[in-house]
């Protein structure tokens, strides 16, 4: 009498494989995995090669203490972030502490009778690693070198205005010194910190200011927005919209006004990505946490920096169109000689965004003009008996031509690279017309093996 066997049905959700196919690659477990994730969530696989960071910048308003550090340090541990500036810390000496979490923590001290400034850092422990060095230039501005990748590395200043009361020299000052801290070499650079400055929104002719600020320009704000152009500075607040309760930056001791004068800037604007108010962080400080999201694409850079080896074409000025231009705009003088400062400014911005043009390319290959008519002279000749003699005649000079194009085209491409200090070996390859391919391989008796 035949047995009858009951399968019994295995507990667990999707189809079963038999045993002899259990033992599939690792390999193909994940990417079926990734691909079904892919296809269910519809988001991207990760980029291993994307680099992102939490930049963020505070005014503490006075840290005179371990218990203040302490407690912000605290605040830190609820939010994203890597990189915090500090400013106006009011430290009474300089200090490098590694804290209890791995977090680096540098600080310099404040400076004068009245203790003004102090800037601190505080890296996360995943970045203390690849800080390359941190100094002070003064009590107001703070330099943090970061290392990404390579040789590609991060700038990061801190700064602290001097406030609304102080005097132009002050100010005029500490602009003398951010030039001085932005003038280390970087591959990127962001400055940020208490400005004391309203920029408000971005005017006319202006590249580098967005259109989202908040308020009216003020006279700090002016000065800030002229360095921002004059460096190539993108002003990260204004190129984000945000409503204005997540804007404002500074509230006034009786809380009836509200300002944006903490400001991130940044050298290239592909790599930031947000700009915003952090709410939740918060140290009883009259200012609050601005938060910067950057994120470095490697492929993108890459491609950057190809498309600016190329090199930028030139600038020029049509001089009818610029005269045109002036011509039709009204250069009459007002009443307050502030209005009629920025109109003259705004005006001729105007006037040279009008006459701007861009130089052609100039397309110089290994054969001259000269010698590309003499080609074009042959072209159209007729190889009849009369023109025989003219005809051979032409085309020996065009053969003489020829090889003092290449040897000249060679001679300029030597002098450019060594006075530019590239590469000769770069240039030997470029210079190569053609490269010999290796269609056989034969033994050390000179007898053939393989035929490719």
């Amino acid at each position: 009498m035949a047995k009858t066997v009951r399968r019994t049905k295995r507990k667990g959700k999707g189809p079963q494989y038999p045993a002899h196919q259990s033992g599939h690659s690792m390999t193909a477990e994940c990417n079926s995995s990734d691909e079904r994730l892919l296809r269910i969530t519809g988001s991207r696989m990760p980029s291993w090669n994307r680099t992102k960071l939490a930049i963020c910048t505070y005014n503490f308003r006075s840290m005179a203490g371990w218990q203040e550090l302490n407690h912000l340090m605290e605040e830190r541990k609820k939010i994203r972030c890597d990189v915090l500036g500090l400013c106006e810390t009011l430290w009474k000496k300089e200090a490098s502490i590694r804290w209890q979490d791995g977090c680096t923590v540098r600080l310099g001290r404040a400076e004068g009778v009245r203790s003004v400034g102090g800037i601190g850092f505080i890296v996360s422990k995943e970045w203390a690693s690849r800080v390359a060095s941190c100094h002070f230039i003064s009590s107001r501005i703070g330099v943090l070198n970061v290392n990404r990748s390579g040789k590609a590395t991060l700038k990061i200043v801190q700064t602290y205005a001097p406030t609304s009361a102080s005097d132009d020299d002050e100010v005029e000052e500490f602009y003398r010194q951010l030039d001085k801290g932005q003038a280390m070499k970087s591959t990127y650079t962001i400055v940020m910190g208490d400005f004391n400055a309203k920029v408000g929104h971005g005017r006319q002719g202006e590249e580098y200011v967005g259109r989202f600020g908040m308020g009216e320009r003020n006279e700090r704000g002016e000065r800030l927005a002229t360095m921002a152009e004059a460096r190539q500075l993108y002003i990260g607040n204004s190129l984000f919209r945000k409503r204005e309760r997540k804007r404002w930056t500074w509230i006034s001791p009786n809380s009836k006004h509200r300002s944006e004068i903490d400001y991130i800037l940044v050298d290239k604007r592909r790599i930031l990505h947000d700009v915003s108010v952090v709410t939740p962080f918060n140290t009883g400080s009259d200012h609050r946490l601005v938060r910067a999201r950057v994120v470095i694409d490697g492929k993108r850079e890459k491609m950057a920096l190809y498309l600016a080896s190329k090199g930028k074409r030139v600038r020029v000025y049509n001089e009818a169109k610029l005269q045109e231009a002036i011509m039709q705009e009204d250069w009459c003088q007002g009443d307050d000689i502030d209005d009629d400062y920025n109109s003259l400014i705004g005006k001729l911005k105007e006037c040279l965004r009008k006459a701007k043009g861009v130089c052609p390319r100039e397309k110089k290959g290994r054969i001259s003009e000269e010698t590309t008519k003499l080609l074009e002279k042959r072209k159209n000749m007729k190889r009849n008996i009369e023109d025989h003699l003219e005809y051979s005649i032409l085309s020996r000079v065009i053969r003489q031509q020829l090889k003092k194009d290449f040897e000249a085209y060679q001679m300029e491409k030597l002098l450019k690279a060594a006075e530019e200090k590239k590469s000769l070996k770069k240039f030997k390859r470029d210079m190569v017309l053609y490269r010999s391919e290796v269609t056989a391989l034969k033994n050390t008796d000179g007898i053939l093996v393989v035929i490719l």
